[in-house]
C-alpha cells in the first residue's frame, strides 16, 4: 500500500508542474488533465506486480529500511541527512514485552554476560572457511510451533549460525549452520497470524530465512514439534532490546559521545532490524546468490496456540530467575 501511495504522490507532483507551467492556457490545462489520466492508466498497467503486492524485490538496504522506519514513526517528509552526520537508526514502536522489573530476571540482562558468551562462540565455532565475520546478536527465534527461544546469532559472508547457549552455566549447548547460498527467500515484515487464528496479534516485526524453494512443509514436518527439518528460521528482537536505556545516556550532561555510541551499539546487539540489514547486504554482495528479499507480512501458522501462549508467557525459552530456581 505504501508503494502505491508513493506512486500517487509522484503523479500528483507531476500534474502540479504541468498545470503551473500552463496556468494561462485553458486548453492546455485540459490536455494536461487528459495526459494525467492517460499516464496513470499506463503506470498501473506497467507497474511491477511485486511492488503492488507489497513484496519489494531486492533493493538497497538504506532505501528499503530507512523508508519503512520513517513511515513507522509517522514522518511523511523526513529532512535530508547531512552526509557528514552519523546515520541514526529509527526504530518502529511496538508493544513492549515484559516490564522493567521482570526484564532484570533475565540472565542476559546482566552486564558482560552476552558479550562474553558471544566471544566464546566466535572463538570456538567460527573458522576461516566460514567466511568473513560480519556481526553477532542475541535474538528471539520463533519456532514453527510459535515458541520463543533465546538464541545467539552469528553472521558471516557465507553463513548464519544459530547457537543455543546456557547463560547460567555459560556453555554452548547446540548450534546450527545455515549457508547463505542455500537461501532462496528472505521475508522482512510484521509477524501475523492466519485470519481464523485465535492467537492475539504480536504487534512485532521479524525476519524469516527460507530455503524450501517454495515447497510446502510435509505433514511429517508440520505436525512434529521436535522436527529438525524445518526449512526456515524466524527471528525477532530480543525482549532486552526495549529495555536498554539509551535516553538516559543521551540526556546526561556528564556522558561523553563515546559512552552514548557504546550504549547504542550495545542495544543494537538485541535488534532484529540491524541483523536484517546486515544480512541483506551480505546477500547483495554475493553475485551468485539467487535469494529474493521481500518486505511483507510473515505468517505464523498457529491457530489455537494454547501451549505456545503458556510457553511464551512464562518465558520457558529464556534463561532467567524463577523464584527460588533459575532455568
Amino acid at each position: 500500500m505504501s508503494d502505491i501511495l508513493d506512486d500517487d504522490l509522484e503523479l500528483r507532483v507531476g500534474t502540479l508542474q504541468l498545470t503551473s507551467d500552463n496556468a494561462n492556457a485553458d486548453n492546455r490545462r485540459d490536455n494536461a488533465s487528459d495526459a494525467k489520466s492517460s499516464n496513470k492508466n499506463k503506470n498501473q498497467l506497467n507497474a511491477n506486480p511485486s511492488v503492488l503486492s507489497g513484496a519489494d524485490s531486492l533493493s538497497s538496504s538504506t532505501s528499503s529500511f530507512a523508508g519503512r522506519d520513517a513511515r513507522a514513526e509517522g514522518i511523511s517528509n523526513p529532512e535530508p541527512r547531512n552526509a557528514s552526520e552519523p546515520e541514526r537508526t529509527v526504530y518502529p514502536r511496538y508493544d513492549v514485552p515484559f516490564n522493567r522489573e521482570n526484564i532484570k530476571d533475565f540472565f542476559t540482562f546482566r552486564k558482560g554476560v552476552v558479550e562474553n558468551a558471544i566471544q566464546e562462540c566466535i572463538t570456538a565455532l567460527l573458522f576461516p572457511e566460514d567466511g568473513e565475520y560480519l556481526g553477532s546478536w542475541l535474538l528471539t527465534e520463533i519456532t514453527l510451533w510459535d515458541n520463543e527461544k533465546e538464541r545467539i546469532v552469528l553472521l558471516t559472508s557465507r553463513l548464519v549460525m544459530t547457537i543455543k547457549y546456557d547463560f547460567i552455566a555459560m556453555k554452548q549447548l547446540d548450534f546450527k549452520k545455515t549457508y547463505l547460498d542455500d537461501l532462496d527467500t528472505i521475508v522482512i515484515g510484521e509477524l501475523v497470524y492466519p485470519p481464523s487464528s485465535l492467537v492475539p496479534e504480536r504487534n512485532l516485526r521479524g525476519v524469516r530465512l527460507m530455503w524450501n524453494k517454495g515447497e510446502p512443509l510435509s505433514l511429517k514436518t508440520a505436525w512434529n514439534p521436535f522436527s529438525q527439518d524445518v526449512p526456515f528460521l524466524t527471528f525477532a528482537s530480543h525482549p532486552i532490546f526495549w529495555h536498554k536505556d539509551t535516553e538516559g545516556v543521551k540526556d546526561s550532561l556528564f556522558s561523553s559521545e563515546q559512552e552514548r555510541d557504546g550504549t547504542l551499539e550495545e542495544r543494537s546487539m538485541y535488534d532484529m532490524e540491524t541483523f536484517a540489514q546486515k544480512l541483506q547486504r551480505a546477500i547483495e554482495s554475493m553475485p551468485s546468490s539467487a535469494c529474493c528479499i521481500h518486505h511483507s507480512p510473515i505468517v505464523i501458522q498457529s491457530y489455537l496456540g494454547v501451549t505456545s501462549l503458556l510457553h511464551n508467557k512464562i518465558s520457558l525459552g529464556f534463561f532467567k530467575v524463577r523464584g527460588k530456581f533459575s532455568f
